[in-house]
């Protein structure tokens, strides 16, 4: 047994528990998987045991609360006299069970047994913004504004009010204040980074997502939506990575399930997407007809007689095939050669010999655009202003300007991960503003 787990025995020993031992022992029972199925071992049989120790009944309430089962906590609360321990944390699983008029009532009683006032007033302002009373959290932050200044809960509750009247810069102002005063103030650091993920911000994101992924409680929304993120950028490793600290401690979670599956699949369709550009590539380059490059009028005149219509046509054949025939010289041989080499190819070369890295991409045919609209085409798509996950899935496709978005056809977009109708809707209506649409064919209006 590790010594974490060893540990975790002397929860149940204590004489008296405090915010402190509770915050201590719940990242302990955190460290690992095993430490918390151990806790969870001990508290079962603690609570067997039964006894007469007066705080036999609350500690087997805060195991329940620290395991994250409200509901059991919530049941043995109502067994155990009235005290302030019991009623702050009676509050915090009500909350956590969306009861929100029973939580007040029971900050409210913690207040009045000697629980910090100003943190409860801060407790019961952030109920008040879920339940959607904002001029009843107003007041309570109005209330403590003097001694709000120095405390990073005060910070917290301001930035959820400015992000309910539809401030976001604000509230991430405030949010940030709240983490400089508590580094470690998770409720901040992840509004926050659900902020700066709304807006596109990957990298702030991330960097607040990662830092509560290392708390020993890592918040399960912040591991799911670090994941997304990692997912969108095609870090399928480090997504999995994320979803699977989630089931390790909840292996029914739903969402999580949902989203480890959904990135497995992802991570199969770039191995077969990577196989299927490959092809595409090449047989693209296969299939360009002989007309389009720059030939002697021999050269081109023998490939005709010889039914030579593409470059596929041609690398099938030899060099002595092709001197073979009538009027066909050294001269016209080093000249194909030459073409051949300028696009990665040679005679006599199989299919599946051509390497399609080296296969070059066409150049983008000119956009067309109405007279006077050729300013536009500069513009970054960030002026686009459009949604996140449009956004995202146009830095996929590396598109960062109108320009780069008007070689794309409506059909190219949609085959897009994550691309839907609603992104592609939302992306004609802003073109359609600046008087542009889609080209119907690539690079053709």
């Amino acid at each position: 047994m590790s010594e974490a787990a060893a540990e975790l025995r002397s929860f149940f020993e204590l004489s008296e528990i405090d915010p402190e031992a509770v915050e201590e022992y719940s990242d302990l029972a955190y460290s690992s998987f095993r430490v918390l199925e151990r806790f969870a071992e001990l508290l079962g049989e603690f609570e067997a045991r039964g006894g007469d120790d007066a705080n036999h009944g609350l500690k087997v309430a805060l195991g329940y609360f620290i395991l994250g089962k409200a509901g059991t906590a919530l049941e043995w609360f109502g067994k155990i006299p009235e005290g302030r321990t019991r009623s702050y944390y009676a509050a915090q699983a009500l909350f956590a069970l969306r009861r929100f008029d029973e939580a007040l009532r029971e900050f409210q009683a913690a207040a009045a047994r000697g629980w910090d006032a100003f943190y409860v007033d801060m407790q019961c302002a952030a109920i008040h913004v879920r339940m959607d009373n904002l001029a009843e959290a107003q007041k309570i932050v109005d209330k403590r504004a003097r001694e709000g200044e120095d405390r990073g809960e005060w910070y917290y509750v301001n930035g959820l009010l400015r992000e309910q009247a539809g401030d976001r810069e604000g509230a991430v102002e405030s949010f940030e204040n709240a983490l400089t005063l508590s580094p470690d103030h998770s409720p901040s650091m992840f509004s926050c980074a659900r902020l700066y993920d709304m807006c596109g911000d990957d990298k702030q994101a991330i960097e607040l997502y990662k830092r509560l992924a290392l708390q020993p409680q890592a918040h399960v929304n912040a591991l799911l939506n670090l994941a997304v993120i990692h997912e969108d950028r095609g870090e399928y490793d480090q997504g999995l990575e994320c979803v699977q600290r989630v089931l390790r401690a909840y292996p029914n979670h739903t969402r999580a399930r949902l989203l480890y599956k959904d990135i497995e699949s992802c991570c199969q369709m770039v191995i077969d997407d990577a196989t299927e550009q490959r092809v595409d590539s090449r047989n693209r380059l296969l299939d360009a007809p002989i007309s389009e490059f720059e030939l002697s009028v021999r050269a081109r005149n023998c490939l005709k007689k010889m039914k030579i219509h593409t470059l596929g046509d041609l690398v099938q054949l030899s060099e002595a095939e092709l001197l073979a025939y009538k009027n066909f010289g050294e001269t016209s041989l080093n000249e194909i050669k030459a073409l051949l080499a300028q696009k990665g190819l040679r005679l006599g070369q199989l299919p599946e010999e051509i390497d399609a890295g080296v296969i070059e991409e066409p150049m983008h045919s000119p956009v067309s655009v109405p007279p006077g609209s050729q300013a536009v085409l500069a513009k970054s798509v960030a002026a686009l202003e459009l949604s996140v996950r449009a956004r995202r899935c146009l830095q996929r496709l590396q598109i960062a300007t109108v320009s780069d978005l008007m070689q794309h056809t409506e059909a190219d977009l949609l085959a897009t991960r994550n691309f839907g109708v609603t992104s592609l809707n939302e992306i004609n209506s802003r073109l359609a503003d600046l008087g542009l649409k889609l080209p119907s064919k690539q690079g053709i209006e």
